[in-house]
């Protein structure tokens, strides 16, 4: 049974505040786990730049090592991808342990169906073998993979045996870049034209991949609808990858920026892609004090911008409607403690995907802010928070393994009369390794 950690949290001591304080925050999980899989696909030695290294990455990596893809170290920000492409990966003589990562597995499945001759068994940490799988394994089951497991597939582990798949066209009815990304990927082992459609908003980071590996990919929006094409067979090649920092990490410190009695937090090469930039258009409406720059830096995978929070300024309530969440729900937890702080009463709709990751994610939120003295309640799958939060409380809470929980709470506790216990806290390793470093820095 791993061991409880815990952490204390304290109010960082009276100074004066710099002008602007730069901070460079954790690298993008999302497009570290894509640059590993496409660069394990192609036949070559690739380079991943500044990767994130963090738990759920190195799942990814795991797997891949475990099917003959070499992945070392070049130096404390590069790592090689040295593969002969995926027609020449071996049979694994061990489990593929995708750990507590929803996009290892689920990504990783839509590749494995479509290997003539692998066989493959998936597992996962307690948490992940407790999240629902059934949404990429029956349309994957159209396309003709033999995937296996609990609850009828439903739960890891999942025993995969790939084969030639057939393209066909998928309508999902949840706005999920993971399934989009998993029928994606299985599509480019079959011939012919897989279609994809689904509410639009989720993350596109898996067509950009492609489109910048020259893939034949179509999109088309209409309405509230999204369609992706993608032409099979396609091999990816190797190539040199720059990962951007990812946004859902900066916006606990662009938060933390507003909430400051004073002073600016700058954070530079954060990714600029639009499917990702929710919370930003939330925190533009709770206060004017938010600014972005776009940086001309093109070697990275996708565009990034500079991000600028100066503190001292009231923040505003603001709504969140069903339709934004997907573009920003690895943030709900801290733009909750913004609105905490906020003038008014705001209302968070639509969150019922918070329940299936890592923990209840919306329960937990609402908790934090009760323990730490905030107005919060939930209404079905709604979060209403009351605003005007003056002092914060001390408080022991436990993040139950889920990074997000654990670093809004160590933000929260930042603005505390006393010293606040975050049990669980290592988890944070899942994304941003040093995190309370980090935060340790700002004062």
């Amino acid at each position: 049974m791993t061991a409880v950690t815990e952490r204390w949290i304290h109010a960082p001591s009276p100074t004066a505040l710099p002008p602007t304080l730069s901070v460079i925050c954790g690298r993008d999980k999302s497009l570290t786990h894509r640059a590993v899989m496409f660069a394990s696909l192609a036949s070559g030695f690739s380079r991943i730049h500044f990767p994130l290294l963090g738990e759920d990455c190195l799942s990814t990596m795991a797997c891949f090592r475990a099917l003959g893809v070499r992945i070392q170290e070049l130096r404390p920000t590069t790592i090689a991808v040295v593969s002969e492409g995926f027609k020449a990966w071996r049979q694994p003589n061990v489990d593929l342990d995708c750990g507590n990562s929803g996009t290892t597995a689920r990504l990783i499945s839509g590749i494995l169906a479509g290997q003539p001759g692998l066989r493959c068994r998936l597992i996962g940490d307690e948490s992940l073998s407790q999240r629902p799988m059934k949404r990429v394994v029956e349309p994957l089951r159209r396309m003709g993979a033999k995937i296996e497991g609990r609850d009828g597939g439903n739960f890891l582990p999942l025993e995969i045996e790939g084969v030639a798949l057939k393209a066909c066209s998928h309508q999902v009815d949840k706005s999920s870049a993971q399934v989009k990304s998993a029928l994606l990927l299985a599509g480019l082992f079959a011939p012919g034209v897989t279609t994809v459609s689904l509410p639009a908003g989720s993350r596109d980071h898996t067509e950009r991949f492609l489109e910048r590996m020259g893939a034949k990919l179509e999109r088309s929006y209409q309405d509230d609808l999204e369609t992706v094409r993608v032409e099979g067979p396609f091999e990816p090649l190797a190539g040199e990858f720059y990962i951007p920092v990812d946004p859902s990490s900066a916006a606990f410190f662009a938060v933390y920026g507003l909430l400051r009695s004073g002073g600016a937090i700058q954070i530079p090469h954060v990714l600029d892609n639009p499917t990702r930039l929710g919370f930003l258009r939330i925190l533009e409406r709770m206060s004017p004090a938010l600014d972005t720059t776009s940086e001309a830096d093109r070697r990275f995978v996708e565009p990034v911008m500079r991000i600028q929070a100066r503190g001292g300024s009231v923040l505003r309530a603001a709504d969140i409607v069903a339709r934004e969440v997907p573009t920003l729900v690895d943030e709900i937890p801290i733009l909750a403690v913004a609105a905490a702080f906020a003038e008014g009463r705001s209302r968070f709709s639509g969150l019922e995907e918070l329940r299936i990751k890592e923990s209840d994610r919306l329960a937990k939120t609402a908790e934090l802010l009760r323990l730490a003295g905030a107005g919060v309640s939930v209404d079905g799958d709604d979060l209403i928070i009351e605003g005007g939060l003056k002092k914060v409380r001390a408080f022991t809470y436990d993040s139950l393994g889920d990074h997000r929980l654990a670093m809004a709470a160590a933000i929260l506790a930042r603005f505390g009369e006393k010293p606040s216990c975050i049990l669980n806290s290592e988890c944070v390793r899942v994304s941003f390794p040093d995190f309370y470093e980090v935060l340790d820095s700002v004062s």
